[in-house]
């Protein structure tokens, strides 16, 4: 007789995925394969007299280079030094973002000259080990090390974090590198009060910032800043953002509100407000400040985003569930929208909504693992089992360390009476995490339904070291 499957299926919305940690690379090594992308970013007025000095890294093969926005505002001419003494002047601005600190612009360089390192995507989780090589008061290329500390989102905006590695004056614009050797940030500001209060703004900013070519030349770009409105909102919200990342919601409230008075068009002045807001738990106040950032720009499929994902916080569904529909209208390649419209479909009971929804998501990006697992987690609710099993199979494709996928396969085996193939999943679960409580407690009720009850008592000693709950539970099947 089958027993009973009380096993809950983990939803990935639910469970978070820690990294692995892995064997940490020799920094002497690793600085040496990043240093040579770092350089020295000089800054000159109008009078060709050096008004800032910051640093900057080069991000492709063609010369263009990241630093932050703040390095270059209101300059005339600007140069970089590179790791071997070269000197290059910048040629153009083609990107740029006041909120986020960045500017990207392209240096007049030989392709051979450059060396830059890859930018990328991924938030970067707290105690990752980074590194950040830059020019504090103008000590070229010093190198500092520490964790990542906190990570906080800003809507609209993207995500800042704060680490331990030191930075100083001439470290804005400095690449925060992971072990891997990867850009996961740009060193942005400090809070001088504080010890350790080090921020950087993540590489996925640096992604989504909008070339245009040929750009301007920095003066030309100097001269367009001329409209002080937008610009002074633009500086207001700045400030207001550095105090939101550290937690400090009331003071950032202050900034934003003068912000939205100085420019009452500001998209990212009414995200922040209704960023303060949702941080006092001011809830009315913080819908409000959203919409009317939606009002500023309703083609803007971020701002939709954004409101979304506070409704969804907020368990207020059904309105969630329209403005992610509005996003996907307005931009059908949206996969974080997918997402999460099938997370909250799948929270209420629509498994075939949510289904179709992870299946856009895998649609738009047939590498994301999460959303195969999300989807077998459908199909199984569905009773849909064959599919389940092949989109679980797909997901550990893409990683084969997912071991909560691993685990929701056995699950279907046993359902489907499929002993062998169901202890061995559950066996591969617990070789990528022995602590894997669900899956000790899982193969101890597979030991029982086979009659072998000392095998199971193997799983309870087992379980009672990883979680008494889990295993008073088991104990308490092996003699009923």
């Amino acid at each position: 007789m089958k027993s009973k499957i009380i096993l809950i299926l983990f939803s990935l919305w639910v469970v978070f995925l820690c990294e692995p940690v892995k064997a940490e690379t020799d920094l002497t090594e690793l600085v040496k394969v990043v240093q040579p992308s770092v350089v020295t970013v000089v800054a000159y007025d109008v009078d060709h007299n050096v008004a800032n000095i910051g640093t900057g890294f080069f991000v492709d093969k063609n010369g263009y280079l990241i630093t932050n926005y703040h390095v270059l505002v209101g300059k005339f001419g600007a140069e970089i030094k590179t790791a071997d003494g070269s000197i290059y002047p910048i040629k153009s601005v083609v990107a740029e973002n006041q909120t986020t600190d960045l500017i990207k612009v392209r240096v007049d360089i030989p392709p051979e000259k450059v060396h830059w390192i890859k930018v990328s995507d991924e938030m970067p989780p707290v105690a990752q080990h980074v590194m950040v090589i830059g020019s504090p008061m103008g000590l070229e290329h010093s190198v500092s090390d520490g964790i990542v500390s906190s990570v906080r989102e800003i809507p609209g905006v993207g995500i800042f974090f704060q680490m331990s590695a030191p930075i100083s004056p001439g470290s804005s614009g400095s690449p925060v590198v992971n072990m891997e050797g990867k850009v996961v940030g740009v060193a942005t500001f400090q809070f001088l009060q504080g010890q350790n209060l080090n921020f950087a703004i993540s590489g996925k900013s640096i992604l989504d910032l909008k070339t245009n070519t040929p750009g301007q030349t920095l003066s030309e770009w100097t001269y367009s800043q001329s409209n002080q409105k937008p610009r002074l909102a633009g500086e207001l919200c700045r400030k207001g953002f550095s105090f939101s990342v550290n937690g400090q919601d009331r003071k950032a409230l202050q900034y934003f509100k003068k912000a939205t008075e100085k420019d009452p068009n500001s998209t990212t002045a009414w995200y922040g407000l209704g960023y303060c807001y949702a941080g006092k738990n001011s809830h009315n106040d913080a819908i409000a400040a959203y919409k009317q950032a939606i009002r500023t720009d309703p083609t803007n499929e971020i701002s939709h985003f954004h409101l979304g994902n506070y409704y969804h916080k907020l368990d207020r569904f059904d309105e969630a569930i329209e403005s992610y529909n509005k996003v996907v209208s307005i931009n059908p390649g949206f996969e974080a929208a997918y997402f999460n419209l099938g997370v909250i479909y799948s929270k209420i009971g629509r498994l075939m909504d949510g289904k179709e929804a992870f299946q856009n998501v895998v649609r738009i990006n047939p590498e994301a693992a999460k959303a195969h697992y999300n989807l077998g987690v459908s199909y199984t609710k569905l009773g849909q089992y064959s599919e389940a099993i092949e989109a679980y199979k797909k997901t550990i494709d893409i990683d084969p360390d997912f071991e909560y996928a691993y685990f929701n396969l056995g699950v279907i085996f046993g359902e489907l009476d499929q002993t062998r193939d169901q202890m061995e999943v559950y066996k591969q679960a617990i070789r990528i995490n022995p602590d894997f409580a669900p899956a000790h407690y899982a193969i101890g009720q597979a030991y029982l339904n086979q009659g072998d009850k000392a095998s199971a008592l193997d799983q309870y000693k087992i379980l009672k070291k990883l979680d008494i709950d889990i295993a008073d539970k088991l104990f308490e099947e092996i003699y009923r």
